[in-house]
Parts: structure tokens; sequence; C-alpha cells
């Protein structure tokens, strides 16, 4: 039955040849004007069935931990990184990515304004929040120590003060009796205060500024002079470079992933050499030492592969058609012999407009 109908086709079409390329003609036009509409998508729904067990157990993993990370490369010496000010404005620049404006403040830049405001961000990994972090970590449990050791001293006080009292004691043997547990007191709470420090190795108090804490942190010395620890290699992979990893939200149209990458490489531009010495000097994110910034990872490369793409259409259309015509001109001497090509052509415009109808992106299969 299909045979027939495409055989009263032919012959339809055979019977009026004007008509019928003047329909395949505007058809094409037609398909090819809603073909502009299409976008290209480079996703991974792209290359693999969204059934699989290894795409649903990725989409899994994203929505647990954003999308695959932006990884950011800073170039910078780390002891100038972490031992000077400079931690703090990368600190400052990791809560930009990660669209945070410090409380009664406004944003360093417009990127950062505009990050906060869409929050395409899902998390940030980066050395100046791991190091602020465990900052905070290491002060919340040494105060909670000083606090169990104060507690144990008090104790011991009212221990001797109620020993003292129960054989009616002197003021002045009362008096003994409790700086005696006084001292017994500090030095258990001293000792306890070295074992920490052994077995930790962190010496001084834990602050951001305090060089020997942070280095303590971030260098093995038994891997030679500031060479970081290999358990860090995430954070700090050489002695000359620091990671940033952003993670995006799984569920940002490519639109809107698009837009987030141009604000994370606005944001790097702002606080690269180039900007440091010259129009942003002073910039709060900006790094003393000119360290050098570099955006890349799996969502930036497949972003611009999508706009690659894009362009390469255009070239690939007009240089595929030149050879065809080209083929056709010297290989057949019909007088019509260019009209496969503009059939060719039609067909293509047909199929892609169909796509664009049914919701159908580019993707390199498809191209």
């Amino acid at each position: 039955m299909a045979n027939a109908l495409l055989l009263r086709i032919a012959r339809a079409a055979a019977r009026r040849p004007l008509a019928a390329l003047a329909a395949v003609v505007v058809l094409g036009i037609g398909g090819g004007a809603l073909a502009l509409r299409l976008a290209p998508k480079t996703g991974a729904d792209t290359l693999v069935s969204t059934s699989s067990p290894a795409f649903r157990a990725t989409a899994d993993f994203h929505r647990s931990f954003g999308d695959d990370a932006i990884v950011i490369l800073l170039q910078e010496k780390l002891t100038d990184l972490v031992d000077s000010a400079d931690l703090g404005r990368l600190i400052a620049f990791e809560g930009c990515l990660g669209g945070n404006v410090p409380k009664g403040k406004k944003a360093y830049a417009p990127p950062c304004a505009e990050l906060a405001r869409s929050k395409p961000v899902k998390v940030v990994y980066g050395p100046g929040t791991f190091l602020n972090e465990a900052t905070a970590a290491i002060q919340q449990q040494l105060t909670v120590q000083l606090q169990q050791l104060q507690q144990q001293s008090a104790q011991a006080v009212a221990q001797a003060q109620a020993t003292a009292k129960a054989k009616h004691y002197s003021k002045a043997k009362t008096d003994q009796l409790v700086k005696q547990a006084q001292s017994a007191a500090s030095a258990q709470a001293t000792s306890t205060l070295l074992q920490l420090q052994a077995q930790s190795g962190i010496s001084g108090l834990p602050q951001l500024d305090n060089k020997s804490f942070v280095n303590t942190i971030v260098f093995d010395p038994t891997l030679g002079t500031y060479v970081p620890k290999a358990r860090f290699a995430y954070l700090f992979p050489s002695p000359n470079a620091a990671l940033i990893q952003v993670r995006l939200k799984p569920d940002l149209t490519d639109a809107q992933r698009a837009r987030a990458i141009a604000l994370i490489r606005q944001a790097t531009r702002l606080v690269g050499p180039v900007a440091v010495t010259a129009t942003f000097a002073k910039h709060p994110l900006g790094t003393s030492y000119g360290g050098r910034y570099t955006v890349t990872g799996v969502p930036v490369v497949t972003n611009d592969l999508a706009g690659s793409v894009s362009g390469a259409i255009g070239t690939l259309f007009v240089v595929a058609l030149l050879v065809m015509a080209f083929t056709l001109a010297v290989v057949f001497r019909a007088r019509l012999r260019l009209l496969p090509l503009v059939i060719a052509l039609a067909a293509s415009g047909v199929t892609f407009g169909a796509m664009d109808l049914a919701g159908a992106s580019l993707t390199m299969a498809s191209i």
C-alpha cells in the first residue's frame, strides 16, 4: 500500500514537474529557516542513552555533588599564595565564584554580583575555602578542649575546697591545698596541649595569618622544602600551583550553563596578572605576586565545542555546497545537472527543519 502511494506521488510530480520542484524549494527554504533555530548540544545524553546504568549513575552523582567540575588553575608559588595576604584574597575570590557576598557588603565586582543573583554554582572546592574551613574547625576543637580543661581545673579546685572544709583546715592550709590543685590541673592541661601538638604537628595559634600554622597544614617537610602534602594534591598539585573546582548545578539549561562559564571567566580576568598590574591594581580579589588564572574543565570544553560547532556549520555547508556543485558541473553535461544539488539541499533543510519542530537539537551524531 505504501508503494502504491509513493507511485501515485511520483506520477503526480512527473505530470507537474515545475509545481513539484516549487514545492520542494518552498519546503527546503522553510525547513532551512527552522533549522537556523537549532542549538548545538554536547551533553552526555547525546553520546549515551539516558536509560543506561552509566548515565543514571552519573546523573545521581551530579545531583549529589554538582555537575562536572570547572577547574581553575592558579599558577603562583604556594609560599607566596598561602603565606601572604593573597590567601585572604583567594578566599574572597572563591566566595565570589560561589555567589557568596559578605554580610553587609557589596559584591566585589559585577560578575560576582550576577553569580550571587543567579546562583548557578552548587559548590566550590578550593585552597582558600579548605584552609578557612580547616582553621575554623581546629579553632572550634581547640576551644572545646580548653573549655574541658577549664572545667577540670574548676572541679579540682572545688574538690580541694570541699576536702579542706570537711577536715576543718585553716584558711592558710585551704589556700595552699587549692593552689596545689590548680598547679596540678595546670600541669595536666599543659601536658594535654603538648600531646595534641605532638600528634597534630600544629604549633602556634590556629589562624590564617600564622604562617607556621598554615605551612604545617599545607606542606610535608619529609618530601622536601615547601612541598605540598600528597593527600592535598587535588588542591595543591605542585609547589607552584593551586586548583579551584567549581561545580555547577546539574539542572541548568545550556544557556544558563554558558552564562555561568562566561561569568567565571570574567571574574578570573579581573584578578589575573594583566588586571592586577593595570586597572584593578588594588582590586580586593587580585594577587600580590601576579598569579595567573586558567579556566578549563569538561563543562568549559563542551561549551566551547558547542560554540565551535555553531561557527563550523556555516563553513562546512558552504564548502560542501561548492564541492558538490563543482562535481556535478564537471561530471555531468545535462542542462539541469545542478538540480540534484537543489533537491539534496531541500532534503537537508526539510530534515533539520523537522528536527526543530520535533524539539531535537544538533549533536555530533546528527551533524
